[in-house]
């Protein structure tokens, strides 16, 4: 968990330091954002829906096991 915190942080700053050595006005740099946004959205859901698909399917395995 705390390398996951560390890489958050590093990720964050890398991204900042980006953005700020870009010289590009925020009028360019905000869709950009949204758009990384809606990507980054989108691939929460996917990760949500194989995580929850993959519980299910150990949960089921569970079931088999006990019920031999």
């Amino acid at each position: 968990m705390e390398e996951l915190i560390l890489k958050k942080r590093e990720f964050e700053e890398k991204i900042v330091e980006t953005i700020n050595n870009s010289n590009l006005p925020a009028f360019i740099i905000k869709p950009f954002l949204k758009e990384l946004f809606e990507q980054v959205n989108l691939l929460e859901q996917q990760e949500y829906e194989k995580s929850l698909k993959s519980k299910e399917e150990k949960e089921t395995q569970d079931k088999l096991k006990h019920k031999n």
